[in-house]
């Protein structure tokens, strides 16, 4: 009897999970140096997603915003990971490979930088001026833990710095009026 009992058991549950539908397969790539850079400015392990474009096009919270070019990465807060736009993962992976555009290298580098602070245990991270702060603040230090050059850094600055104008001048939630930015230093001698 107690055999019976188990086989139909059994039987029920692997009906069961057939029936169940199928969780969402996650095929996102995950790059090590990007988590390596991520967990350095969390403070803790950081699990960065690079999807590729189908998957970023159909991705459950940004797939179906009316303005999908506004989004260039997110976190998610309850399971504290991050997922990058394409471009933009591309572009920080390959800091220092002139073959891509510098605003994407440089938008990469950043919107990492910014990510990273959302999965950072601290009293600001739902603040997105504040984390977008501190992102424009080490986004030369975020550059060079990518692999970027201190010269490197500096030459992606301006393209940061024109990545954090535009985000705060279109979304004022992403302005904190008494941020420090970073100065460009010229790249010539006397």
């Amino acid at each position: 009897m107690k055999t019976g009992f188990r086989l139909h058991a059994l039987a029920g549950l692997v009906f069961v999970a057939v029936l169940l539908p199928a969780g969402t397969a996650v095929a996102y790539e995950r790059a090590p140096l990007l988590e390596q850079v991520a967990s350095h400015f969390a403070h803790r392990p950081a699990e960065v997603h690079c999807p590729s474009m189908p998957e970023w096009n159909n991705d459950p919270i940004w797939g179906s915003d009316p303005h999908p070019q506004r989004a260039w990465g997110y976190t998610d807060m309850v399971h504290d990971f991050i997922v990058m736009q394409p471009l933009l993962c591309a572009g920080a992976i390959a800091i220092t490979d002139t073959k891509l555009p510098s605003w994407q290298r440089a938008t990469g580098a950043l919107v990492l930088v910014h990510e990273a602070y959302h999965v950072r245990l601290w009293k600001s991270r739902w603040s997105e001026a504040k984390v977008e702060c501190q992102a424009i603040r080490h986004f030369e230090e975020g550059a060079e833990l990518l692999g970027a050059s201190v010269q490197i850094a500096n030459d992606l600055l301006p393209y940061a710095l024109a990545a954090h104008a535009r985000m705060v001048r279109l979304y004022p939630s992403y302005r904190q009026p008494r941020c420090r930015l970073p100065l460009w230093a010229v790249p010539m001698t006397p």
